[in-house]
């Protein structure tokens, strides 16, 4: 059986260049950004279709009310958005909402989970969840340093070679996402990028496979080190979990206020199209474009705000939640350079 080392990076670890920008594009680019790019492509669409066809969006207005009609089932569903956002927060927030003895449950699992992990610190976890995921990481760096140690010595040539090459690959990776995590507050996405970046399913298949390949060649002491760090490794996972859904946590919170805080105002603008636009409105020309075509295309645009910034916002959390859908040693992402193995 043959293995090859990935890279430190979750994007290095993608073969394919498109699927690289792609995801950078869903993950990382502000949302705000995002949606205003939205807007500007739906703006920029409606005008030149306007433009290039024969019928005039100031005729359509006159003849059939077509635009009227238009804006007036955008009141539908702007009404529909805000109202399932609210119904997904309210679902999602629901635990926080829950009677005494729920809650109770809830800080009991996070104590005895920071239980664990003080018991291989020997002090305190740290309140901050970027100071919380390095200290775990840092952790896992210093298990593989003195695994890397306790085979120093050893006369079996691949067992040595084979822990060099796992402990000094998980150290870079380590020291890489512990940069990452550095003054990192919580709600920043970073945050949860740098956590996507610890390549810990690797680490955890390989630690695995060299205690099965090795396990005769193995002394006590190497065996102890190398369970110790399979714990370490086996608590981030839950660790990084629970942080991502204190994530989307937010993010639907932040989600639904902003939705509110648009959808007023689009409501406004697509109930003052949809009953009191006329043909009349706005005569003349600019750039060589009806303005009745930037008037509408304009309102239209606003007034799809609500839906622009909700698919900006389901981008991130699907895409997010579809990349950590394993938790453990298994690898759910053929397209990831995380190493090749050979199964005889």
């Amino acid at each position: 059986m043959g293995d090859s080392t990935p890279d430190d990076r979750m994007y290095e670890r993608i073969d394919s260049l498109h699927d690289r920008l792609r995801l950078k594009f869903l993950l990382n680019l502000n949302r705000h950004v995002l949606t205003a790019g939205l807007a500007l492509g739906l703006f920029s669409a409606i005008v030149g279709m306007s433009s290039l066809g024969d019928v005039s969006l100031r005729g359509m207005m006159g003849s059939n009310g077509l635009v009227q009609s238009t804006f007036q089932t955008m009141l539908l569903s702007i009404t529909t958005a805000v109202t399932l956002v609210v119904t997904i927060s309210q679902l999602v927030l629901a635990q926080e909402l829950g009677p005494l003895g729920d809650q109770r449950e809830r800080m009991d699992g996070e104590l005895s989970f920071r239980e664990d992990v003080e018991e291989l610190l020997g002090t305190a976890s740290p309140p901050e969840p970027n100071t919380f995921l390095r200290v775990l990481i840092d952790l896992s760096s210093d298990k593989a340093e003195r695994l890397r140690d306790s085979v120093a010595s050893t006369d079996n040539n691949e067992l040595r070679e084979e822990v060099q090459q796992f402990s000094d690959n998980l150290v870079t990776n380590a020291e890489l996402v512990n940069e990452q995590l550095r003054d990192v507050q919580f709600g920043n996405f970073a945050i949860m990028q740098a956590s996507l970046d610890y390549n810990y399913s690797w680490h955890m298949y390989e630690l695995r496979r060299i205690r099965q390949e090795h396990a005769d060649a193995l002394t006590d002491e190497q065996r102890e080190v190398l369970d110790e760090l399979n714990a370490v490794l086996q608590l981030f996972a839950p660790a990084r979990e629970h942080i991502k859904s204190l994530h989307f946590e937010a993010d639907l919170v932040n989600l639904s206020r902003q939705i509110l805080y648009i959808g007023l105002p689009a409501l406004a603008i697509a109930a003052g199209m949809g009953f009191f636009a006329d043909t009349g409105m706005v005569p003349g020309a600019t750039l060589g474009i009806d303005n009745v075509t930037w008037v509408v295309s304009g309102a239209f645009t606003i007034t799809a705000l609500p839906l622009l910034l909700l698919a900006a916002y389901i981008f991130r959390l699907t895409t997010l939640a579809k990349r950590t859908l394993s938790i453990g040693p298994s690898i759910l992402h053929p397209s990831e350079n995380a190493g090749e193995t050979d199964w005889e």
